[in-house]
C-alpha cells in the first residue's frame, strides 16, 4: 500500500473567519493588492470621450449632408417633371377647348421669370391675364422655393422667351393641340434650367427639341447630352 498525504488540507471555517489576502496569495498563485487592483475599472478617459464624441460628429455631418443632397434632387427631379407634364397639359387643354393655351411665369409684376412657378391660362379678351386654369407655386413647403432658374447659364433667348411677343414675354402656348408656337408663329425650340439653391452644382436641364420632344438632363451625370 501507498502512503498517499494529500498537499493541501482543508480547513473548515466558522463563518467569522476570513482568507487574509496573503494565504488568498499562496492559494490563486498571483499577487494581489487590494487598493491598486484596477482590473474592475470601466470608466473612459477625457481623450476617449472626445474622440468618441469627433467620430460621431463626422458621421453626423458626413449623413446629414447626403440626405439633404438627396432631398434637393428629389426637389429638382420633382419640378422639372411636373414642367413637362404641365406643358404636355397646356397642349392637351387647347385641343379639347379649340382654343389657345398658355404656359406663362406665375408672376403677377411680369411675366418674365420662371421662379416663383407657371400658371396656365386660357387668353380671353374680357381679361388681359386670361382664364386661369391651373397654377403650380414653387413655394410649396416640399419645396420651400429652393429651386430657381439658373439665369447666369441661359441666354436671352432661351427660358421659352418669345422674342417676337411685346416685351419678349416667356410663355410655351398652342393652338388648337398643335406644336408650340410664338407670337409670330415661328415654332418654339428652347430649354430651362432648373437649379437648386442649396445645392447649386445641382441643375437639371428641361429641353423641347425641334421635334417637340421633351427630353430632361442633368449635367452632373452627362454633360454632353446637355448640350
Amino acid at each position: 500500500m501507498y502512503n498517499y498525504k494529500a498537499r493541501f488540507e482543508l480547513i473548515p471555517l466558522t463563518p467569522h473567519q476570513k482568507i487574509k489576502p496573503k494565504k488568498l496569495n499562496d492559494f490563486i498563485g498571483r499577487s494581489y493588492e487590494g487598493g491598486n487592483d484596477q482590473r474592475g475599472s470601466t470608466g473612459f478617459t477625457l481623450i476617449e470621450v472626445l474622440i468618441c464624441a469627433f467620430l460621431i460628429a463626422i458621421i453626423a455631418s458626413t449623413f446629414i449632408e447626403s440626405f439633404s443632397r438627396q432631398i434637393a434632387q428629389q426637389q429638382l427631379n420633382e419640378v422639372a417633371y411636373a414642367f413637362i407634364q404641365d406643358a404636355q397639359l397646356t397642349r392637351q387643354l387647347s385641343r379639347q377647348l379649340n382654343t389657345k393655351v398658355s404656359l406663362q411665369p406665375a408672376n403677377e409684376r411680369g411675366s418674365q421669370n420662371w421662379s416663383n412657378g407657371w400658371v396656365i391660362i386660357q387668353p380671353t379678351d374680357s381679361s388681359m391675364r386670361g382664364l386661369l386654369l391651373k397654377t403650380y407655386p414653387l413655394n410649396q413647403p416640399h419645396l420651400n422655393a429652393q429651386v430657381q432658374i439658373a439665369t447666369d447659364l441661359l441666354k436671352d433667348s432661351q427660358q421659352f422667351t418669345d422674342m417676337s411677343a411685346p416685351n419678349k414675354a416667356r410663355h410655351i402656348s398652342f393652338l388648337n393641340g398643335e406644336p408650340a408656337l410664338l407670337h409670330n408663329g415661328g415654332f418654339v425650340a428652347s430649354r430651362i434650367i432648373w437649379q437648386h439653391k442649396g445645392h447649386p452644382e445641382l441643375m437639371r436641364h428641361v429641353i423641347l427639341g425641334p421635334g417637340g420632344r421633351w427630353r430632361i438632363c442633368d449635367p452632373g451625370k452627362d454633360s454632353q447630352k446637355c448640350l
